[in-house]
């Protein structure tokens, strides 16, 4: 009986080696799905390698430094598309291979190639799917597992379109609520750095040659401006140095990360809108798992790691441990405090007590989506007069320290 290499997940994520004897590759793959293990490879131990220089090359090709070029749109489309095709009757096989012929991004149709020679050579979708987890998450991974034993593949898959389709449009409100006043507040920090180091510096000379008194002001921001022009090379590699630091340490320092996503919660007017992102990432996420027939706590994690927010990671932590310990989610999530919304808190009350939590869940999420729209065009109504009051500012304080020395220039060149 040959002996095998094998490399799988476990049901909690943690990656396993293992060397197991079976008759074949077929049972091996079998007994490995029976007790819900996502294969990663299988290799005969003793089989003589043919690992060739071509082999290398196409290892190499697998590295993304950079991560994937794979994006949300593409991933949308495909789960869509292969959801139509199945429920129209035509074999999964067939499917792959229309949109692996049809495909654009040369990355997407390499690893939809590399899919079909597994499923071909026995490999369940889910398993080789599973192997590029840039492209496919654990939460598209563990639906298709899930929707793979229970039947109703094509209905996951277009679940799964349109739950990608939401979050995106959702990122997409909130980025929209944010890139106008970064936008007009980028351009007044750089005409106000181009006033300083070019304008500024030439009325710095006319006034020393003659002699003029400056207002304190004028003289407040020529320092500074003589200050940034004689140290900007210094302050430039400063400052990126220091958002470069403060991104690595928010990558990896969790509590750094805790503080900051604080921050970020609490931030006024647009930290409410952060906060309904979240919420509603969570509560589409957990209802979908759920409605595939996820068990709670499985849900949970999956959803948990979704969440790129410190504190409700740990929040969500506290709540899968109470639950195990035999607490319900709603009772668990009340003791959280405010962090949850009453009205949340009581719809998955309501939904444990009927049966109901992943219709409760997906209605809690269907009303704050129309919250967050409604609040990203109230923050656009208050942002933009904001703007342009301090707008009006920073040109009225620069037009003064420039043009005042002038209105007393006559004086000036008497004495000179």
């Amino acid at each position: 009986m040959p002996e095998y290499r094998v490399t799988y997940f476990e049901t909690n994520g943690s990656k396993v080696k293992q060397d197991i004897f079976a008759v074949n590759k077929e049972e091996l793959v079998s007994m490995l799905r029976d007790k819900d293990k996502t294969i990663l490879d299988i290799r005969e131990k003793g089989a003589v390698s043919k690992y060739s220089f071509s082999d290398f090359i196409k290892a190499l090709n697998r590295i993304n430094i950079s991560g994937t070029s794979v994006d949300s749109t593409t991933l949308i489309m495909f789960s869509r598309q292969l959801g139509s095709m199945i429920s129209a009757g035509l074999p999964i096989m067939q499917s792959l291979e229309t949109l692996a012929r049809d495909e654009k991004n040369d990355e997407f149709k390499t690893i939809l190639g590399r899919v079909i020679d597994d499923i071909r050579g026995g490999v369940a979708f889910s398993d080789s799917i599973a192997k590029y987890p840039k492209v496919f998450d654990r939460l598209f991974v563990n639906m298709i597992k899930s929707a793979e034993a229970s039947g109703g593949l094509d209905v996951t898959l277009i679940s799964i379109s349109e739950y990608m389709e939401r979050l995106k449009d959702i990122r997409d409100k909130i980025k929209s609520a944010t890139r106008y006043p970064l936008f007009v507040f980028s351009f007044i920090l750089l005409a106000t750095l181009g006033v300083m180091l070019f304008v500024i510096p030439k009325f710095k000379k006319i006034y020393t040659d003659m002699g003029a008194d400056l207002p304190s002001i004028t003289l407040m921001i020529m320092n500074a401006a003589e200050f940034m022009r004689k140290n900007f090379f210094f302050l430039f590699i400063f400052i990126t140095g220091l958002i470069l630091l403060m991104k690595y340490l928010i990558r990896s320092n969790e509590s750094v990360r805790y503080h900051y996503h604080n921050f970020l919660l609490k931030f006024p007017n647009l930290g409410p809108i952060y906060q309904m992102g979240i919420l509603v990432n969570f509560s589409k996420t957990f209802g979908l798992l759920i409605s595939s027939g996820i068990n709670i706590l499985e849900s949970l994690e999956l959803s948990r790691n979704i969440i790129n927010n410190e504190i409700y990671r740990r929040s969500l932590e506290r709540v899968r441990k109470k639950i195990q310990q035999g607490y319900t989610i709603y009772g668990s999530m009340q003791e959280e405090g405010s962090i949850y919304p009453s009205i949340m808190v009581q719809m998955v009350g309501t939904g444990e007590e009927t049966g109901s939590l992943d219709e409760m869940l997906l209605k809690f999420n269907q009303f704050y989506d129309n919250e967050i729209n409604k609040k990203v065009d109230r923050i656009s109504q208050i942002i933009e007069p904001m703007l342009i009051v301090f707008m009006a500012v920073v040109v009225m304080i620069l037009t003064l320290a420039i043009y005042m020395p002038i209105f007393s220039m006559g004086k000036a060149m008497q004495g000179y």
